[in-house]
């Protein structure tokens, strides 16, 4: 790799990825106060708005376009800046409308991918699920519960693989230009190239680290949510404390899929 092609991601990789990977998605949350509280304001109203019924699910479909539409914003200031210069730049030039209207497409193409892949692999799951014999008409509601718990560690067992290649499928998504690649960028993994990719010991040693440290924080959340939840009048507070959290991982993640993008690349 020729120095004149170093990005600022290939040095948060030289030293320390982890710990890059959290410091770079902070200072892209606190150097535009202005951008992320407008952001993290609308993804909280869209989320509580997708509570209220008959309309709600509407306010669903903004909410997981615009989480998209966030995600692709970060991946691609960092993925494409040469230095920490230009990072901090782009950042303070970032505002909420000018990044929904850059976005958008690829945004609602990604949201609709995933919402396609979810329905086939639904339907592939009946399908299993029928040839064994565990589901099958008459079911009672105890039956049906057993067939699930059944079903529930196979089905497991793929999510957690799936989850393996998703920074590298998340990356396609960020770089993504319009609706069609938006899409397409969701069945990449399904990709011989993003598959092979994920065997590499530096994206292996990356990610697995990284998942860690993002499932225990995640664990210690919840229980912090679950134990406060207990006292009166605080659900709604730890509502929007909970999404608020969620949106920071977001730009977490969309950090750590360019960085994971880029260990396999050099």
């Amino acid at each position: 790799m020729q120095e004149e092609n170093l990005r600022l991601v290939d040095e948060a990789l030289e030293y320390a990825p982890i710990k890059n990977t959290f410091r770079l998605a902070w200072e892209f949350i606190e150097i535009n106060k202005k951008f992320t509280l407008t952001s993290m304001l609308v993804f909280v109203v869209l989320n509580l708005l997708a509570t209220v019924p008959m309309v709600g699910f509407i306010f669903v479909i903004f909410a997981g376009v615009f989480g998209f539409i966030v995600q692709i914003h970060v991946g691609k200031i960092f993925y494409t800046t040469s230095s920490i210069d230009t990072y901090v730049n782009e950042i303070q030039k970032s505002t909420t409308e000018a990044m929904s209207k850059t976005s958008l497409q690829p945004a609602f193409g990604a949201y609709l991918g995933w919402i396609a892949f979810i329905f086939i692999s639904l339907i592939l799951l009946s399908i299993v699920g029928t040839s064994m014999g565990i589901l099958h008409e008459g079911m009672t509601q105890t039956d049906m519960l057993l067939a699930l718990a059944n079903l529930g560690v196979p089905f497991l067992l793929f999510a957690l693989i799936l989850s393996y290649v998703q920074p590298l499928v998340q990356s396609n998504i960020i770089l993504a230009q319009d609706f069609k690649q938006g899409f397409k960028a969701v069945f990449s993994i399904f990709s011989v190239t993003v598959w092979r990719s994920a065997f590499k010991k530096s994206y292996f040693n990356y990610v697995a680290l990284l998942g860690l440290v993002i499932v225990v924080g995640v664990f210690a959340l919840v229980a912090f949510i679950t134990l406060f939840s207990m006292i009166p009048l605080l659900n709604i507070l730890l509502n929007i404390f909970a999404l608020a959290m969620f949106y920071v991982v977001m730009v977490v993640t969309a950090i750590a899929s360019m960085m994971a993008r880029r260990l396999v690349e050099v």
